[in-house]
């Protein structure tokens, strides 16, 4: 009898239960996207077919992809490899796979707010092993899809790698070729995020090695993995391929995934006989030593991955995984119960004491002068950075985890008494915390069991000082529950800076079968913990941080507010990390820092705003010191960004120059209205821009190189420099209006004032009804 785990029956729950049709396919969709799957009695499901918005719709009579890849891969110790020369592709248990049913959920209101559409098909191998379910889902009028696949068994079966997604690239349905491909891929090292390349497929490692002599799939790949907990600490766990041809019978199109994990995962792009496929995953054996023993009482879900699929470029692709990203935040509060306080959030500006300012070194002489100048300002929230705890010169790196706060930092008047000035003037008080670790020299470290922090080899996994708390523990779990409801309801914190950075290495050894599992099971902890204390302080504002950017996936960001982007102190190299931001971070969640100065010249304090204010605008520096001209200037940039967040929730990122370019001499990033999805998505907005003028904004930055730069913005383009103000220009008046010339209907030359020193500007554009 066939057993299946107590989710999926869940999931099947009110679904009906379907087969492949007379021409042996499975058409399933949201009426945006569609996904076809081809179903035969001596092979694994495959996917042969999908489509998305503006594409030619995909049916059940397509031809089919050439060599399309079977939905799952499945390797396991028993027998792993079809043929050895591939790592992950090819499976021998994932070929082995046969249909046994599948199962659909339509919603019966598209329109209620948790509407989802869902199709979960089911595959067994006839000769025994494991029962394999994958799961895909999508929300009304998005052209994306959400993704797993659950296994279960009735005997013991050992699994040592099984794949999220696994999907074969329209490539002939769009009338191309493996050669018409591009891949993009960001690079995510510390000071150095969002990092974004792209080159054709070609030039990879996924050279040409001609087929037509030398036929099968080639072992070749394009793979990226992160190892540990920073699941973006070197790489992104996004990508795109973009099929692209001058052809007028050709049909771009643009492909986009990510992976929504805290911890280790891998992607890679493969190519077939023909044909280019996409397989992503969380841990698996050959390179996180993960494995699962499946049997009675042991299942597995795979991490989920989201992907979309459109017509156009990868910029259109970025639009609707930005689509995807909000509805997934959105639901997530609703289900949390936090609905209100999420849209609240969305509104607040954060100054914090850190960047090129306290350097974690708080001292209630400096707070309180830069606690009056955030007011100043207008910052909605002042967070305390690191140190408020330490009362040893320096021991705020190995001596965390007791979380109370210093007595000899804060004089009298203490950490209640700075926090009490801060909500005087108006702002909420936020906190730095790293709740899950411990330094080695804190005294609960001592006192707490082995089996609350990571260990292997029968002794604490220690990293510079520091043991990691593993969340599978009771213990663990409940003292950094402890520490932040004490910090909410003896100081009345209502912010805090989750920072994150140290990690466990590979994993654990203690309760579980291997280590890697280890690691799984207690990131898959922390998300649920995380989740327990947004539903029982709802009100409180939570930023995602991890040495800037090192954790910054969609396993946290659905669950939190803010990202820090980084902690680059260069507000040059700034520019790129913030111009990149938007292909991972949604506009709304990037915490890009502003750290103007005094003692900065005009150009460069404008420079450092500039980074901020078409994001979430993350203010720091010794504002307190400012003259009131400059106050003014910070005051202006956070009018700005005001007007940007009351517009940010259905604008979508735009680089008008493409790719930015990390190194290159100018930089341009935009919000703007996408009148595909504006029409499908967010029609009350489309109704105010048809026949009406409507706003978008641009972000540029010339850090050297020639003058002027030039951008295609599009017929009736009006263009307007909004920051620094020109009609203010005793605010910034070393920072002269950059020259905006019009070279043809659709060009624009933008030329800066001074050519000497970098500088930047933000731009209304208007686009006037014809």
């Amino acid at each position: 009898m066939m057993q299946y785990n107590k989710a999926f029956e869940v999931l099947c729950a009110g679904a009906d239960r379907i087969g492949a049709g007379e021409n042996g396919r499975i058409v399933w969709g949201n009426g945006v996207v569609t996904l076809v799957f081809d179903v035969h009695d001596d092979a694994p499901v495959r996917l042969v077919g999908m489509s998305g918005r503006g594409m030619r719709a995909a049916d059940a009579n397509i031809a089919g992809e050439p060599d399309a890849q079977p939905i799952v891969e499945l390797r396991s110790s028993l027998d792993s490899g079809g043929d050895n020369r591939l790592q992950l592709a090819k499976s021998a248990a994932g070929m082995k796979l046969r249909f046994v049913e599948a199962y659909r959920h339509t919603p019966a209101d598209p329109a209620a707010p948790d509407a989802l559409y869902r199709l979960s098909i089911v595959q067994r191998d006839p000769q025994g092993g494991p029962t394999v379910v994958s799961v895909f889902e999508a929300y009304p009028q998005l052209s994306a899809v959400r993704t797993y696949t659950r296994l279960c068994c009735d005997k013991p079966y050992l699994v040592e790698a099984v794949s999220s997604m696994n999907a074969t690239m329209p490539l002939a349905a769009a009338r191309l070729d493996d050669s018409q491909t591009m891949i993009y891929w960001g690079e995510n090292s510390w000071d150095l995020e969002n990092a974004w390349h792209c080159q054709p497929l070609r030039s990879t490692s996924l050279r040409d090695r001609d087929q037509k002599v030398n036929p099968g799939t080639s072992s070749a790949r394009f793979a990226f993995s992160s190892s540990s907990t920073w699941s973006t600490g070197e790489f992104s766990p996004t990508g795109i391929v973009e099929g692209f041809s001058e052809a007028s019978e050709s049909r771009p199109f643009a492909f986009i995934w990510q992976i929504e994990h805290n911890g280790a995962w891998e992607w890679e792009i493969g190519e077939d006989d023909p044909g280019v496929r996409i397989s992503a995953y969380g841990p698996e054996y050959a390179d996180h030593q993960w494995f699962t023993m499946l049997g009675d009482g042991n299942e597995f879900t795979s991490v989920p991955v989201s992907f979309a699929v459109c017509a156009d470029d990868w910029q259109q692709a970025v639009a609707e995984m930005t689509l995807q990203r909000r509805e997934t935040r959105m639901r997530h509060a609703r289900e949390l119960g936090r609905a209100a306080e999420f849209d609240r959030m969305e509104l607040r500006v954060v100054y914090n004491d850190y960047m090129n300012t306290l350097w974690g070194d708080p001292h209630i002489e400096q707070e309180l002068p830069l606690v009056e100048g955030a007011y100043k300002v207008g910052a909605d929230v002042f967070c305390i950075d690191a140190g408020w705890y330490d009362d040893a010169d320096g021991g705020w790196w190995d001596m965390v985890g007791d979380w109370e706060p210093s007595v000899d930092r804060f004089g009298t008047v203490r950490l209640a008494g700075l926090i009490h000035d801060i909500q005087s003037h108006g702002m909420v008080a936020g906190l730095w915390l790293e709740p899950e670790v411990m330094g080695v020299r804190c005294q609960l470290a001592q006192a707490l069991p082995d089996s609350a922090f990571f260990c292997r080899h029968g002794a604490r996994v220690a990293d510079q000082g520091r043991y990691h708390l593993d969340f599978r523990s009771p213990i663990a779990r409940e003292h950094a529950t402890r520490t932040v409801e004490r910090l909410i309801s003896e100081y009345g914190v209502g912010y805090f800076k989750f920072d994150y950075n140290t990690t466990p290495g590979v994993g654990t050894d203690v309760g579980t079968e291997s280590v890697g599992a280890g690691l799984l099971e207690h990131c898959r902890a922390v998300q649920d913990w995380v989740d327990e204390i947004r539903r029982a302080h709802p009100d409180v504002m939570i930023e995602n941080c991890s040495s800037g950017a090192m954790r910054a996936d969609y396993a946290m960001l659905s669950r939190l507010d803010m990202q820090s982007t980084s902690d680059q102190a260069d507000p040059s190299i700034y520019a790129a990390i913030a111009a990149g931001a938007g292909v991972t971070i949604l506009p709304e969640q990037q915490g890009n820092w502003g750290y103007a100065q005094e003692e900065m010249d005009d150009e460069t304090a404008v420079f450092t705003l500039t980074a901020g204010v078409l994001g979430r605008l993350y203010l720091s520096g010794f504002i307190n010191r400012m003259g009131e001209r400059r106050l003014a200037l910070v005051r202006d940039a956070v009018a700005l960004h005001r007007r940007v967040l009351d517009e940010q929730g259905h604008l979508m990122p735009w680089w008008p120059d493409d790719l930015p370019d990390f190194n290159g001499p100018w930089l341009a990033y935009g919000l703007r209205h996408n009148h595909a999805i504006a029409e499908a998505v967010y029609p009350d907005v489309a109704a105010l821009m048809d026949g009406n003028e409507h706003v978008e904004y641009l972000a540029v930055w010339r850090r050297g190189g020639v003058d002027s730069m030039y951008l295609q913005l599009g017929h009736g383009a009006h263009v307007r420099q909004v920051f620094p103000d020109p009609g203010q220009p005793d605010h910034a008046p070393g920072a002269r209006p950059w020259t905006v010339e019009h070279v043809d209907p659709d060009t624009v030359r933008l030329t800066v004032a001074d050519s000497e020193r970098p500088s930047a500007r933000i731009f209304e554009i208007s686009y006037r009804a014809q």
